[in-house]
């Protein structure tokens, strides 16, 4: 038998299960509080908590994130590396020298802007798919129009191609370059470029670089080439004289 005054507080514990009940609160067995009538849940602190392990979670996932992408565009920088340096090692089998470069690149101190300029405009893709020549005009890869020998003056520094022949010429990048992997210039002219993704702006000349007669360049018994790009905030120089470096 429950003396008057512990029914009358079951009753007090009922009244208020209902009251929650009508309020659109589930009620459990053991959640009401006889003193109270409050509903159990997370503390200030505990959320506290929650939120600053949901936040380092959240920064090593774009972290990783970040490396996975640097690492995928480290992949594709260097396997096109590898292809134009063995491009550029038959052409020089064959002809018995590198690859013309640049002539203003022995005028500059390898690092600076100007040299980083004169590298990056370099006639590679003419003088490793070859050229007709027809009197002071050369004829390219990819057909007409001509170009005269007074352009390729103006925009490297000696007035030719020298893989011309008046028939044919050799071909050393083969398959011949798609038009993703060249963009026009300033001059006109065709250049070699980084592949698509790795620019700033849509229209942005991101080029291979070249050098094969300053003294100071990394490799001087033979040829640099280097790419450069940036993933993220990194700016990564990738050449042939090492990986891939920031």
């Amino acid at each position: 038998m429950k003396t008057a005054i512990e029914q009358r507080g079951m009753r007090g514990i009922s009244r208020r299960g209902r009251r929650l009940e009508h309020a659109g609160a589930r009620v459990l067995p053991g959640l009401i509080c006889a003193r109270r009538g409050r509903v159990a849940g997370f503390t200030l602190v505990e959320l506290l908590v929650v939120i600053t392990i949901m936040a380092i979670i959240a920064s090593m996932v774009v972290g990783l994130g970040a490396l996975a992408s640097r690492k995928k565009h480290d992949a594709v920088v260097t396997a096109m590396k590898a292809k134009l340096a063995l491009f550029i090692s038959a052409y020089q089998s064959k002809m018995g020298f590198f690859p013309p470069d640049n002539t203003n690149n022995v005028n500059f101190a390898p690092g600076t802007t100007n040299y980083e300029t004169s590298t990056g405009l370099n006639s590679l893709i003419y003088e490793l798919t070859g050229a007709t020549a027809t009197g002071t005009n050369f004829m390219p890869f990819d057909g007409p129009p001509a170009i005269p020998a007074t352009t390729f003056s103006a925009a490297y520094g000696r007035g030719g191609i020298a893989n011309s022949l008046p028939d044919e010429a050799h071909v050393f990048y083969q398959p011949l370059p798609s038009p993703s992997e060249y963009m026009t210039n300033a001059y006109g002219l065709k250049q070699l470029v980084v592949p698509a993704g790795l620019t700033g702006a849509p229209n942005e000349i991101n080029p291979w670089h070249y050098d094969c007669s300053n003294p100071n360049r990394h490799n001087p018994q033979g040829f640099d080439l280097w790419a450069e790009y940036t993933v993220g905030a990194v700016t990564i120089t990738n050449g042939n004289w090492n990986t891939a470096s920031q």
